[in-house]
């Protein structure tokens, strides 16, 4: 992780599934999602930008408009659209992997770990949904209406 700091990831069930399906994919590596070639080794850095770069070509190609993008915008489209749903900052900022800075990172030592599985559930459902009902169907909020609802009423009410 950065900075060699340990960062605990919480699994969506959808998250989960894919692991299991690499194990036995390449049960006979050490790594995850071993190299192409040589499974003694992980995949390059470069592996997932390539990917992302071959689909859109191949959209483009059909006749679709698509926009290129990276990985990193993966990550930016997550936390802008976990914040529009009503999401804790914190709890997105903890996903990221963003450490606080200051006097705050001095005291508070929070993982929010049920919220962040609950968020990130939340996550992998609405991408289900997308891939089914097409990307415009709303951000899947099971069970969080009140925690996300309530954490803006909070902060609405701490301003001045």
């Amino acid at each position: 992780m950065k900075a060699r700091r340990p960062h605990r990831v919480y699994l969506s069930e959808q998250a989960l599934e894919i692991l299991v399906a690499f194990k036995t994919c390449f049960g006979a590596s050490l790594y995850l999602h071993p190299g192409r070639y040589e499974t003694a080794l992980p995949i390059s850095a470069a592996t997932l930008n390539r990917v992302i770069d071959s689909t859109v070509r191949l959209i483009c190609d059909r006749g679709d408009e698509f926009e290129p993008f990276t990985v990193h915008d993966l990550r930016r489209t997550a936390t802008t659209l976990s914040h529009e749903a009503g999401f804790n900052t914190d709890w997105i900022e903890k996903c990221l992997a963003h450490e606080q800075r200051g006097v705050r990172a001095i005291y508070n030592k929070a993982e929010y770990a049920e919220q962040r599985r609950m968020m990130l559930q939340a996550w992998a459902d609405t991408l289900d949904r997308w891939i089914k009902e097409g990307p415009r169907a709303s951000f899947i909020l099971p069970g969080t209406e009140g925690i996300a609802e309530s954490d803006k009423v909070r902060r609405s009410n701490t301003q001045c």
